[in-house]
């Protein structure tokens, strides 16, 4: 299961929270959970509010919305005259005022959003941005594609984020709707501490949902990141250069002069190497001798018989 179906999911800690595994909490238990770094977290947007339509991937028909811009700029007409551009077959019924419709931002029937029906709301869209905060105060907002090529050496901190809020003041029937957005905008304070990312920072949800106009977005944070210094180990180059201790005490060391290493195969002798002389003795003499008289013995030869 990867979202919550009819408002139930599995839960992604139950240790935590000293459940089995593979029991099923409510949305509404999920979305108050106190585990706050769980992954459940994106998916209670899909669940509690609606999501950034985009014109270009959305199902409306934008030929009868030509046909409304046509219409609004040929004479003054109220919205009630203009077509649906959501329904086949062409209507100027707008089911906006008694169901919410998720549409209504990018229909084009309402582009003066004044009056009690008109509220604020917030819509989410998934992105996968980096909020960079420098040591001078500026900000900026990085893709991940870009984030590697930033100066670590002018980042104070970063916020690394996979979702967006827009604050918009879109077409919602008054009543139960109403008090349901209310709900929802306090467990969302609830659930993420009150806390999005702006060009200012860390800023209060609430404070900020209240003061901030129609089209303004924040990052809601995942986590902090900031720089940690650690070293890295290269091969010495010909153009390699090296820098001053920076206050380091100087260390001496005697280093021993190196030892040159007996060959460990051994040269094996040959055959016919020359054995070097020995030491001459005074035996060397009477050896000689006994030797030569031997040879002059076998050399005479015995006398025949008569």
């Amino acid at each position: 299961m990867t979202g919550f179906e009819n408002g139930w999911i599995i839960c992604f800690n139950p240790e935590e929270k000293g459940l089995l595994q593979g029991t099923k909490v409510h949305s509404t238990e999920c979305i108050s959970c106190p585990v706050h770094d769980c992954t459940a977290k994106g998916l209670l947007f899909q669940q509690w509010f609606p999501a950034w339509a985009d014109l270009d991937q959305s199902p409306l028909n934008g030929k009868i919305m030509e046909l409304n811009k046509a219409l609004m700029g040929r004479r003054k007409s109220s919205e009630s005259q203009l077509y649906c551009p959501k329904k086949k077959q062409a209507t100027t019924a707008c089911t906006a005022r008694s169901v919410f419709c998720r549409y209504n931002l990018i229909c084009g029937r309402h582009e003066n959003r004044t009056g009690t029906n008109f509220i604020r709301s917030i819509r989410w869209r998934k992105v996968m941005i980096y909020v960079v905060m420098y040591l001078d105060g500026t900000s900026e907002v990085v893709s991940r594609n870009d984030f590697p090529k930033i100066d670590i050496n002018r980042v104070q901190r970063v916020y690394p984020g996979s979702y967006e809020v827009r604050v918009v003041s879109e077409l919602v029937p008054l009543g139960e709707e109403k008090e349901k957005l209310s709900e929802t905008v306090a467990a969302f304070k609830q659930k993420y501490k009150g806390g999005v990312v702006t060009s200012d920072g860390l800023v209060n949800f609430e404070e900020w949902f209240m003061k901030a106009s129609s089209g303004d977005s924040a990052v809601i944070p995942e986590k902090v990141l900031v720089p940690q210094k650690t070293y890295k180990i290269m091969k010495i180059k010909d153009d390699a250069q090296i820098s001053e201790g920076k206050g380091a005490a100087r260390v001496d060391e005697d280093v021993p002069a190196p030892v040159k290493k007996p060959s460990a195969v051994p040269q094996a002798k040959k055959k016919n190497q020359k054995i070097e002389d020995k030491q001459p003795s005074i035996f060397d003499a009477a050896v000689e001798n006994t030797a030569s008289e031997t040879k002059s013995q076998k050399n005479v030869k015995p006398k025949k018989k008569r």
